[in-house]
């Protein structure tokens, strides 16, 4: 770990103290920190021109939580990001302010993740599968899935019902017309899911069924090459971007226990974007357990169709997860293989493990 880093540790601990000080004299202020880790190691080979094989750590992801509240309609949420895919850099990942008088209206403000789809809104750490479906979403963003701005959103019958709506920027220069517009909907027919984020499976502590749908817009929000000038300086023609998905999850406790999850979403960002594009994912948990944590095979399928035609950019994955305490303990064994038209194969195996505390 970085000397940056144990730097920020040390701030969460030292603030985790005087959060305990503060709660002593006022029970209605709250601090919490917590952790996320993921850590996987396997293999890459790339087939379909020269062939390649590596064998590394691929996934080494860390992710420092804080969060509380300084009134009981005023809390807050700041989380930070390093990983080994983007150079070991730290990022800001989430930073809200939360004003929450009601389930039916509340205001965010700050960076954190827009109305979108529901694997957007659950993120690695709360997906199914151990590979973030990456092949299909274009939504904008300035790091992982993250975008600047505000929020309106609430929900009906503790999340039978949500809404989401939202302005947001990727850059603190944005022309005023140039704003990210964002919205989100969804029902839920069954249990409900309570608050602003969902996850993409409950490991059968609920039986869902729901259906959500959301848009973004952008007004000249997307560049295409064009060409260069005489100086040889890249010339862009911009467009509006206008992106919208319709996303389904369908989980269920069978009578004897055990879990069917079903997945999917369609995208459309033919509009200045790459096409259309979508996902299905099966998975299901067996009740009993092995040892102590319970098995759960899944497949998905990711598929891209450019607005331009042509062949289609395929993602395909199998996996077996063993399932310790639902997103808090995770070990997965998972193969991945990634086949778009004009690159090698690259076949993906990783032996991972998430922790949450």
């Amino acid at each position: 770990m970085t000397t940056t880093a144990r730097s920020l540790l040390s701030l969460a601990a030292c603030s985790l103290l005087l959060g305990r000080d503060a709660r002593a004299d006022d029970p209605a202020k709250t601090f919490s920190v917590g952790v996320g880790l993921r850590v996987g190691g396997g293999i890459d080979n790339r087939t379909g021109g020269p062939s390649s094989d590596n064998l590394g750590i691929k996934t080494l992801d860390v992710r420092p939580y804080l969060s509380g509240q300084v009134h009981p309609l005023l809390k807050f949420e700041g989380n930070l990001d390093l990983n080994n895919g983007d150079l070991g850099r730290i990022h800001v990942l989430d930073a809200v302010a939360k004003f929450e008088p009601d389930d039916l209206f509340n205001v965010w403000l700050g960076r954190f993740l827009p109305p979108s789809d529901r694997s957007n809104l659950s993120g690695p750490y709360y997906e199914n599968d151990w590979f973030f479906s990456d092949g299909v979403n274009a939504y904008p963003s300035i790091f992982a899935g993250r975008a600047d701005g505000g929020a309106v959103w609430g929900q009906l019958q503790k999340g039978k019902f949500k809404y989401q709506g939202g302005v947001f920027t990727l850059d603190p220069n944005t022309p005023t017309s140039q704003a990210i517009y964002a919205g989100r909907l969804v029902l839920n027919l069954l249990d409900p899911e309570p608050g602003y984020y969902n996850s993409s499976t409950y490991y059968g502590s609920k039986d869902v069924l729901a259906i959500g749908g959301a848009a973004q817009y952008q007004h000249l929000g997307v560049a295409t090459p064009i060409g260069t000038d005489a100086s040889g300086v890249p010339l862009f023609a911009r467009s509006d971007f206008l992106g919208f998905n319709v996303d389904l999850l369908f989980e269920k406790r069978l009578p004897w226990a055990d879990t069917l999850t079903l997945e999917g979403a369609y995208y459309n960002f033919n509009k200045g974007a790459q096409g259309w594009s979508w996902f299905a994912l099966a998975s299901y948990l067996f009740a009993r357990k092995v040892g102590f944590g319970r098995l759960q095979p899944l497949a998905r399928w990711q598929q891209l169709q450019p607005t331009a035609g042509g062949d289609s950019f395929r993602v395909v994955d199998a996996g077996l997860n063993y399932i310790i305490d639902g997103h808090n303990a995770r070990i997965a064994l998972a193969v991945q293989n990634r086949n778009p038209p004009f690159a090698p194969s690259l076949t993906s195996v990783q032996l991972g493990v998430q922790i949450q505390e």
